[in-house]
């Protein structure tokens, strides 16, 4: 059984490391080689297993360690920001739609008012020449 499992982590080691070395993006190749360390504590595993003895279970627990902090960081690098620098970009662009939003009703109050203005030049007209354009 431990032959078995041994050859299945080989083939997985070996398509990991194939995408760590060809992967076309840093996700690729950080992905791979999280994969490459869950290999290598299960291989740890199954050697413990097969010896009988418990030695390798400190390797594996800090390895599984490593592996998380490895994971959280690169998932902080794709992201590209911290925390602190997300909610300041945040902000900005919160007050950016507010000025927008802001502009735009004080556009659609001076349209508004415009509108008003010249319907009541339009009335005053119409109220200079009561009979219109044919009467005398």
């Amino acid at each position: 059984m431990v032959a078995v499992s041994s050859v299945v982590l080989v083939v997985a080691a070996m398509l990991a490391l194939y995408r760590l070395a060809v992967g076309p993006t840093g996700l690729d190749r950080g992905v791979a080689s999280d994969v490459v360390l869950a290999v290598m504590i299960a291989g740890i595993g199954a050697h413990a297993i097969a010896t009988g003895t418990s030695v390798g279970l400190i390797v594996i627990l800090v390895l599984s360690l490593v592996g998380f902090t490895t994971a959280v960081g690169l998932a902080r690098l794709i992201t590209g920001a911290s925390a602190r620098e997300r909610r300041f970009l945040e902000a900005e662009a919160r007050a950016a739609h507010e000025a927008r939003q802001r502009v735009e009703r004080e556009r659609a109050e001076r349209e508004g008012s415009v509108r008003e203005r010249a319907e009541r030049e339009l009335a005053e007209q119409a109220g200079e020449h009561p009979g219109g354009e044919g009467s005398a």
